[in-house]
């Protein structure tokens, strides 16, 4: 035991994450030579995440040492020696005529969200990252900040990104006479994306998933504590969506810390919990403040605490460990530093109530619990310190097929469970688990795309979709009907298929780091279970309309590994 309070845990477990990174930091670089896969932007864009994801965490970090008028001289050095990094860094990254330049914003281009960051970082820590560049390099920034103007934006989160960039501009002296319009439209066109509750549905990407806290509230809460002051009752607005939403979002977060792996993503981990800390800091979430640190260092802490890191002690892609298979096509190796946002809570200050007040239990320790969201079509559970969503709206668009279907199409996610990927690419191939699915004669597998929640009642929730696809104009019209109680969930499915197809419902896939499990077959009523060494468990039980159980296995390496949380 130890007597470090929490507020030196966070800031521990920031330097922590730092340190490895320091050690990649070269002179007359502009990039992080991070092992991993790369993106399918290009290796600009890459490069450029690889300086920026990490610039924010070191912002974070360098903020709160700056802050301290007590550091102790190692941290001084630590801090003086990744400033000065990324001071040289911005210089030769934006000089057209080096060869580290990371070249201009483009349409549609990743750097565009790359530059955001960046500019919300150079605001957070203004006097470690901006104020001691010179001025003929403060100019340089903000010409490469300025080729943003004019370009295509993907109509998402992503409009959040031209607000930041512009709006650093006018506070630097560099904006444009057009820029204020700019950001207003951009704003204007982010707000029509609130669905009502502090729920937003992610543009193009038709989602309601754990961007509403990655994106929207850490956009909005960053935009409304650097320039609300611009905007008064906007920044109320936002404030105001980010109380109503951290009171569904504290029911997202198990007793261990976990939260449900929903959506795409989700390899960025801590960053979910960043609207606590950023409510906190901007007075607007009701919740004790003890229970908002609770929700950010359990979160925290639990990830810290797995093999979330590859060989050079960066973070690495997956979840709960090293598994690279899970990251979207545009994930590079700096990708999963986008987690770096879970530590905006080190913008409070040490003696706030966040930092000194008891702690308070999260919803998910009290006790189980049902909480009804009805804008996002969501119902979700608390069961024995784990919690689990009902998806009953989230849609798979065909923006988001590519990004793997499984990651919102399945009837439930729940924390400790986890969920498998499919064997191949959609949209003919669809991971069975926890699902309905529709296999066609000719072999392909199809799950649900576009879903409207019918019902949501504290008892049962109802939706209604489609397996199926446009090609060959597959077409299996469900209805589907939910209830639970306590680790069970009962479903009914009205099916109405146009072509012949095998329905398959698919139960929790158990986890395991060994292939070691008891399994139960009851013939009479159809039981089937499996139970792994640490006594946890899944079953399915079918009751009317199935006319058979199987087993979906990985019991040894002959199979590619598919499952979110272990081998």
């Amino acid at each position: 035991m130890t007597d470090t309070t929490p507020y030196q845990t966070c800031l521990g477990y920031a330097r922590r994450l730092l340190e490895p990174l320091a050690a990649l930091m070269q002179p007359g670089r502009a990039d992080l030579p991070i092992i991993g896969p790369a993106s399918d932007h290009d290796a600009q864009a890459d490069r450029l995440e690889s300086f920026a994801r990490p610039m924010l965490l070191a912002a974070f970090w360098l903020q709160a040492i700056d802050r301290d008028g007590n550091v102790s001289a190692e941290n001084r050095a630590f801090r003086d020696r990744i400033a000065a990094w990324f001071h040289q860094g911005l210089a030769l990254g934006t000089d057209p005529a080096h060869p580290q330049y990371w070249g201009p914003d483009a349409n549609y281009h990743q750097h565009h969200v790359e530059m955001g960051l960046m500019a919300i970082a150079l605001q957070f820590a203004r006097e470690s990252l901006w104020e001691p560049l010179a001025p003929v390099i403060k100019d340089q920034v903000a010409a490469w900040f300025g080729t943003c103007r004019g370009g295509g934006i993907v109509n998402n989160n992503h409009l959040f990104m031209s607000v930041h960039i512009l709006e650093f501009l006018r506070t630097i002296g560099h904006e444009h006479r057009t820029d204020a319009t700019v950001i207003e439209h951009h704003l204007d066109q982010l707000e029509t994306m609130h669905r009502g509750g502090g729920w937003f549905e992610d543009g193009i990407n038709q989602a309601y998933d754990h961007y509403n806290a990655y994106a929207f509230h850490f956009y909005g809460l960053c935009w409304a504590r650097l320039h609300g002051h611009r905007d008064p009752a906007r920044a109320e607005r936002w404030r105001g969506w980010a109380r109503l939403f951290i009171d569904d979002y504290q029911h997202f977060f198990a007793a261990s810390g976990e939260h449900p792996a929903f959506g795409r993503s989700i390899m960025y981990r801590f960053n979910a919990v960043n609207v606590f800390g950023l409510g906190a800091a901007e007075g607007c979430s009701d919740l004790p403040p003890g229970r908002l640190r609770r929700l950010c260092l359990n979160n925290i802490t639990f990830f810290l605490n797995r093999p979330i890191t590859q060989e050079q002690g960066c973070l690495a892609f997956g979840w709960l460990d090293h598994f690279e298979d899970l990251a979207e096509a545009y994930s590079c190796a700096a990708s999963p530093y986008w987690a770096a946002k879970g530590f905006a809570l080190l913008l409070i200050p040490p003696d706030q109530p966040f930092w000194t007040a008891p702690d308070t239990p999260v919803p998910a320790e009290e006790g189980d619990f049902v909480r009804k969201m009805p804008v996002p079509g969501m119902i979700v559970r608390g069961v024995g310190g784990e919690v689990e969503i009902l998806n009953g709206s989230s849609m798979v668009g065909n923006t988001q097929l590519r990004y793997g279907a499984w990651k919102w199409s399945k009837t439930a996610y729940r924390t400790g469970t986890g969920f498998t990927l499919s064997e191949g690419p959609p949209p003919t191939d669809w991971s069975f688990d926890a699902a309905l699915t529709a296999t066609l004669d000719d072999g392909r597998v199809f799950g649900r795309h576009s879903t409207v929640c019918v019902e949501i009642e504290d008892d049962h929730i109802g939706y209604a979709y489609n397996l199926g696809w446009k090609v060959g104009q597959v077409n299996t019209g469900v209805e589907t009907f939910v209830w639970w109680r306590r680790g069970w969930l009962l479903l009914v499915h009205h099916v109405h298929p146009r072509q012949p197809v095998i329905l398959r419902q698919g139960g929790y896939a158990l986890p395991a780091a060994e292939p070691r499990f008891e399994t139960v077959e009851d013939a009479a009523s159809g039981l089937i279970g499996a139970f792994a060494e640490d006594g946890r468990g899944t079953a399915l039980q079918p009751l009317l309309g199935f006319e058979t159980t199987e087993w979906d296995e990985r019991l040894d390496a002959s199979k590619k590994r598919r499952h979110l949380h272990a081998p």
